[in-house]
């Protein structure tokens, strides 16, 4: 009994400390979207107002459905690329295995910001190297940041682009901890390449799938500096999603109450998805 005592003694501050810094912005936000915000200054208590503002705001719904949009469509083909690059560097001989390891993580590594503001000049309508080619190559012009669908299309490709390296890291480390005997006891069993990387990869590639589309998920719903440089949301609001409209009300029109109160429903639909997709795959530690 003393032991433990000591050992919890021992730790205590420790625990505290996190659980500090860790939840006391999240109660400070709490206590501040229920409060009337004039120009920073905390107001007067007035319940529900600014989350009662926001969802009157109109324009809410499509800011939604451009981040469903956004981020459904960068963790499918994240994932599915990143599996195919996964499945490739695992048959390779080591050598050319950790070039290639290296030539994937380094999107990853990279300055989110530095990375999206080279892509921006690189895709820009009247001087941008890749609007240039693909325009010659096509015979005619190419400028996806003046239209609704080559907007969000690009953001995509730049989020795919970012975060492709985590997924492949990942990913392989899955399959390498898959046991060999297990894909050749189905290949003695007469089972083709196809039906082994169904029913047996994937399978046992669950844990680390459901990690990386978690993690990609939260990722792709909380990112702002990518559409905040690439786009800067538009064109006419094309690429404005809920990071970037939290960052905008606070920060450009200085609504801090309602900017705190969609940061919070934010911070409450990320903690719903991971506990529903972990329930829904069945999941244990």
């Amino acid at each position: 009994m003393k032991s433990n005592t000591a050992a919890f003694t021992s730790v205590a501050p420790a625990f505290v400390l996190t659980g500090f810094v860790l939840f006391s912005p999240v109660v400070y936000a709490i206590w501040f979207s229920l409060h009337d915000i004039r120009y920073g200054a905390v107001g007067p208590f007035d319940g529900g107002a600014n989350y009662l503002r926001l969802f009157q705001d109109y324009t809410l719904p499509g800011t939604m459905l451009r981040t469903v949009i956004h981020t459904g469509a960068s963790v499918v083909i994240t994932v599915a690329i990143a599996l195919a690059i996964s499945v490739g560097i695992d048959r390779m001989k080591p050598r050319a295995a950790m070039i290639a390891k290296m030539i994937v993580i380094l999107p990853w590594i990279t300055s989110a910001v530095v990375a999206t503001l080279l892509f921006r000049w690189v895709f820009i309508n009247d001087i941008g190297v890749a609007s240039y080619a693909v325009g010659t190559l096509v015979g005619g012009e190419f400028t996806p940041m003046t239209n609704s669908t080559g907007a969000m299309g690009l953001l995509i490709f730049v989020s795919v682009w970012k975060r492709l390296g985590y997924a492949v890291i990942v990913l392989l480390a899955g399959l390498k901890s898959i046991p060999n005997e297990c894909i050749e006891a189905a290949h003695v069993d007469g089972a083709t390449p196809w039906q082994v990387f169904r029913l047996v990869t994937l399978p046992l590639l669950k844990t680390p799938m459901l990690l990386v589309v978690v993690v990609l998920m939260l990722a792709n719903i909380n990112t702002v500096e990518t559409p905040l440089v690439l786009t800067g949301g538009g064109p006419n609001d094309a690429t404005r999603i809920l990071a970037l409209e939290v960052y905008e009300r606070a920060f450009a029109i200085f609504d801090l109450g309602s900017a705190t109160a969609l940061a919070l429903v934010m911070f409450a639909a990320n903690i719903f998805m991971v506990l529903a997709y972990v329930r829904l795959t069945g999941w244990k530690a």
